[in-house]
This record gives C-alpha cells, structure tokens and sequence, in this order.
C-alpha cells in the first residue's frame, strides 16, 4: 500500500507536552514526534480521549513552536475543531486544540493511545500498521489477536466540524 503523504504544520506545545510526545516516540518505537502527535490526534478524534475546554493558557511563556507532519484529514479535523470553538466563544486565553490534544493524552493510560492501531485502511493492507502489531506485542506484552485495532477509520465521520 502506498506511503500516506502529509503536511507539515507548526505548533505551539507546552515544553512538557514536547517532551512527552518525544518520549512516547522513543518508549514506542514510533518513528517521530509528529508520529506520535498523529496517535494522539486519531485518539481524541475517535473518541477515545476526551479534550477539556478549560486549563492553561495558549502563548503562555513556556511553549514552544515545532513543526510536525499530519494528514489531510487530520489537519481538517484540528481546523474543524478550532471552527467549533469560534462559534461557541471566542477567548484567546484557552489552550490551543493541539494542547488540549496533548493534555487530554497525557491523562490517559498509554495503552490507550499508543497500543491500539488506528488504521485508514485495514492492518492487513498497511505496512505501517503491521509493523506497529508488532512494536505493541513487544511493549505491552500481548499476543497478536489480543492487540485493539480500528480499521477503516474516518476521522472527520464524527460531527467535527471537517465539512
């Protein structure tokens, strides 16, 4: 199956979100920050983490901006959900989505977000996601049947504001 393309994007994390995506990478074999970014996009987006709408503050002194690479339908997810959260109030003072993102994540077991595959397509059609069968086999101890997967999956299906 062909390689997905994606586009880079720039954020503006906490420097402990930063961290933790960096260490999640590296504790889960992924091959990036911006991987690890898209597992906890794909996790918030499906419904399996819940973002908070208060907390924190964008631009707050101690975020950093780093690009990371998303889908299309990713990056149509986080638009869609800043689309939303202009129409229901406009304060700037309010965590960014991709903090809220992150923030949300951070709070969940890792399993959660980084042991079950999230495919576009299925796992027996997607390299990325065999090979990730594997790494979660290793980390979590389980045997192939026992690892979670969601196949097919749409992102934007959701009401997320993507239209």
């Amino acid at each position: 199956m062909k390689k997905s393309s994606y586009v880079p994007k720039a954020m503006n994390l906490e420097s402990n979100q930063w961290r933790w995506l960096e260490d999640m990478a590296s504790k889960y074999k992924l091959s990036s920050t911006s991987k690890a970014m898209r597992c906890c996009i794909n996790c918030v987006a499906l419904g399996d983490a819940q973002m908070e709408s208060d907390g924190g503050c964008r631009g707050c002194n101690n975020t950093i901006t780093k690009e990371v690479e998303l889908s299309t339908e990713q990056l149509a997810w986080v638009e869609g959900q800043y689309n939303q959260c202009d129409d229901d109030n406009n304060d700037d003072s309010t965590l960014s989505i991709e903090q809220k993102v992150v923030s949300a994540c951070m709070k969940l077991d890792e399993y959660t977000v980084f042991g079950i595959i999230r495919c576009k397509s299925s796992v027996a059609k997607c390299e990325g996601a065999q090979e990730a069968v594997e790494n979660i086999q290793q980390q979590f101890s389980v045997e192939k049947d026992e690892v979670v997967t969601k196949e097919n999956i749409d992102i934007c299906a959701k009401s997320c504001g993507c239209e």
